[in-house]
């Protein structure tokens, strides 16, 4: 029901007008959309409440991605004005991020790539591998913030399909 209600006011904001047959197909369209939802992709109401759930968590971890895109914007503005780009030494490097489950992996391997200045080479299980313009854009990283976020956010939710994180694996 979530669901439903989410597309069919989704479908009313962007109409931008609230007639009969505006209303009308807003309805049938919501309803077969989460249909399809439930039905082919496996949504279930339990997952839309946990979603719901873990709405603040996700805003505090997408509020400080966005701190960190911005910091990462202006290191890579000073290596690429920097007489002569000496400052520029590439390094790839495999990090163990601790992640389990397949959201919390997803979610951290496209936070590092939209980060001006990384890029997410590649997942083996929760080590990451990733290519970073500098050896400064490297350091750190899986002692983030944002990886420390992640994991208490898959610890609390396990993951979107209702497991639950596995306590003390790595």
């Amino acid at each position: 029901m979530l669901m439903f209600l989410f597309f069919f006011v989704l479908w009313l904001l962007f109409n931008g007008r609230c007639t009969v047959d505006v209303i009308g197909f807003g309805l049938v369209f919501s309803a077969a959309v989460t249909l399809f939802a439930v039905k082919i992709c496996g949504w279930s109401e339990a997952r839309s409440r946990r979603i719901l759930r873990l709405a603040g968590q996700l805003a505090v971890y997408f509020g400080s991605l966005f701190v960190e895109i911005i910091r990462a914007n202006l290191s890579v503005m000073r290596v690429i004005l920097s007489p002569g780009c000496r400052e520029v030494q590439p390094r790839i490097f495999c990090f163990d991020s601790h992640l389990h489950r397949g959201f919390a992996q997803t979610i951290q391997a496209n936070s590092i790539t939209i980060t001006p200045g990384t890029y997410t080479v590649g997942i083996d299980g929760s080590v990451l591998t990733v290519h970073a313009l500098n050896a400064d854009f490297a350091d750190g990283t899986p002692d983030s913030r944002l990886n420390r976020q992640l994991i208490e956010l898959e610890k609390k939710s396990g993951s979107l399909s209702g497991h639950r994180a596995e306590e003390g694996k790595t």
